[in-house]
């Protein structure tokens, strides 16, 4: 391609291409400016204006946890600039009361938060030094209590906890009893028997055991197929053994499943 020489406004030589380039990079850099400013404006008129101030705040699944803790403990006041509030700093908080699972906070124009919640669950219980610790199914502590829970969950035996702190996962003499028992939570609660079970032993994470029914001792063993082995279970008592046998079921080896002993 040729090239001409040309003369600037300020008297100096340049070759014509190189003079359209500079035109079109100084047009190009004077709309990024135009266009920022722009952007700066709205955000600054977002941030500042009242018509945003947050005027509604709403919660939802919450039961045991009030409206007034969740909104404390999160931090989000009325009359706080909608954009001015961080939603993951709020999330973070609000994970920190021991009751609370999950939780998802939104923004809604042009005034409003909504929270949802997920509450953990009461999934057994631990005795210790005339009280009782509520765990879920993470082994999560959520309260002391006095008292067993009112709900039908299993007494947990044999934990081996040495230190507990509300909204924190038990600590044990092992922690592998803390991921068995968790384990066998989850697995009690997808095959639909934690109601059904009174008593979860963790002495030995390579023996763990329950108590079906009030009845039937079922020993699992560790808790490698532990699904299986409480479904294989379960199906042995609906079409062999009977919802009333009492006695023990050893499913550690789920190919040669067998009732040990039976008793009155």
């Amino acid at each position: 391609m040729d090239y001409i020489s040309k003369t600037t406004y300020d008297g100096r030589n340049v070759r014509v291409k190189d003079y359209k380039k500079r035109i079109r990079r100084n047009r190009r850099r004077r709309k990024i400016l135009f266009f920022s400013f722009v952007l700066l404006c709205v955000i600054m008129f977002f941030r500042l204006t009242p018509f945003f101030n947050i005027k509604h705040i709403t919660c939802t699944g919450n039961i045991k946890v009030s409206v007034e803790e969740i909104i404390s403990v999160s931090t989000i006041g009325y009359n706080y600039n909608l954009f001015k509030t961080s939603i993951s700093k709020a999330e973070k908080l609000i994970k920190t009361i021991p009751y609370v699972s999950d939780v998802k906070v939104k923004r809604k124009f042009p005034n409003k938060i909504e929270i949802n919640v997920t509450e953990s669950e009461i999934c057994g219980y631990i005795p210790l030094s005339g009280g009782y610790i509520y765990i879920d199914k993470n082994c999560k502590m959520l309260e002391y209590r006095d008292t067993p829970p009112e709900q039908i969950v299993p007494v947990v035996e044999n934990t081996g906890v040495l230190t507990f702190e509300s909204g924190r996962q038990l600590v044990a003499d092992d922690e592998d009893k803390v991921k068995s028992l968790t384990a066998v939570f989850n697995a009690l609660i997808s095959n639909s028997v934690l109601e059904k079970t009174a008593v979860i032993d963790v002495l030995s994470v390579g023996r763990i055991k329950f108590l079906y029914n009030n009845s039937l001792e079922i020993i699992v063993g560790d808790i490698k197929d532990i699904d299986y082995k409480i479904s294989f279970a379960l199906r042995a008592i609906k079409e062999r053994i009977g919802e009333n046998t009492r006695g023990t079921l050893d499913v550690s080896d789920p190919k040669t499943g067998t009732i040990l002993s039976e008793r009155n």
